[in-house]
């Protein structure tokens, strides 16, 4: 089973992702103009794709909570280790080499366990591999999730989306300003929520009627995703955000129900490839920013623009290399090592 309309979504949202973190070089190079904020929106994207996958493919299928644990351990961590890893030996050995890194004993050790820390580098609540922030809140979602196999699927639905929405709900009351406490009350846990939902009525066959309805619904999303930060900047994330891209993501997996959705080989290798475009180009972004400040061309009429085009092209192909090469072998590897357990079909759009 593969859902073609998740897979496109994870391709788009990743290559949103890609372009939004043009503009820190682009900055650097000078640019001061405007820049589409919104499309730091493809994370949104990821974790409702991320709440719809994981009930879609656990909700008929028994599974212990140990074994979904090491599922996603596998699917998830080596590659991210491992760019921890070279991050921060390059911290370590050529410090000048990085941009908006610096190392931190506490801050390292987080990033391995995927807990948030204060970047000593930045003062952000990031990682060393800066985009691995959103699989804090993934690990902490698949937590969760993952105890909550212990229940029946309705009784599940109902404890998993009562914990993160209560986490979330925490934020009415007058608690101490820590970034911890601002990390797990973030309003982007509802958006896990979000697809778990999505995924019930889905495999209920609820979702919108018509394919006019479907395309009405992505459309509707996209204009949002483009003015509501504009508008509304004031306004939770969740909604900004957070809405427009549910909309989208409905729309998808109505069109694909009602027969509207064709494959294309290259979006769909984007999709399988979009975690390993997303954890490395931040890297690739960087080490290409400086190369090309480095040899004057963002000073060149149309440099800033050549180099976002260029930069594009060379984040995905780095991108689908690290797809071919590392992530793929890292993971068969760790499923070969990992104990057997009962046979469980995953889809192949399960990350």
């Amino acid at each position: 089973m593969t859902l073609l309309s998740v897979q496109y979504l994870r391709a788009v949202a990743a290559m949103m992702v890609v372009v939004f973190h043009l503009v820190p070089q682009l900055r650097r190079m000078g640019y001061d103009g405007y820049w589409p904020d919104w499309l730091a929106g493809g994370v949104d994207i990821f974790f409702i794709i991320s709440g719809f996958i994981m009930w879609v493919t656990t909700v008929d299928r028994p599974m212990t909570p140990w074994t979904f644990f090491q599922r996603r351990l596998v699917r998830i961590a080596p590659l991210y280790w491992l760019l921890t890893t070279v991050v921060v030996i390059v911290m370590l050995v050529a410090p000048k080499l990085l941009q908006t890194t610096s190392f931190g004993l506490t801050h390292v050790l987080a990033s391995y366990a995927f807990l948030p820390a204060i970047s000593p580098a930045t003062g952000w609540v990031n990682p060393v591999v800066n985009p691995g922030w959103t699989l804090n809140y993934e690990m902490f979602f698949y937590l969760v999730f993952g105890l909550g196999l212990l229940l029946q699927p309705s009784a599940r639905f109902i404890t998993v989306s009562l914990v993160l929405g209560g986490l979330v709900s925490l934020q009415l009351l007058p608690l101490p300003e820590h970034f911890v406490v601002d990390f797990y009350t973030s309003g982007l846990l509802l958006e896990f929520i979000f697809g778990m939902a999505l995924a019930r009525l889905y495999l209920a066959g609820r979702l919108l009627p018509t394919r006019s309805a479907a395309w009405i619904s992505m459309g509707v999303g996209a204009i949002a995703f483009g003015t509501m930060l504009a508008v509304v900047p004031e306004w939770p994330r969740v909604i900004i955000f957070g809405m427009p891209a549910l909309a989208i993501v409905t729309g998808a997996l109505s069109l694909e129900l009602h027969g509207g959705v064709r494959h294309h080989a290259f979006t769909h290798l984007l999709g399988d490839a979009s975690y390993s475009i997303y954890l490395t180009h931040f890297m690739t972004l960087s080490a290409f920013g400086q190369a090309w400040r480095r040899l004057g061309l963002g000073e060149m009429t149309g440099g800033f623009w050549l180099f976002c085009i260029v930069a594009t092209v060379v984040s995905t192909v780095i991108g689908l290399l690290a797809y071919r090469w590392v992530e793929q072998p890292l993971v068969r590897y760790f499923n070969r090592r990992r104990k057997p357990a009962a046979p469980v079909s995953v889809p192949s759009t399960a990350r």
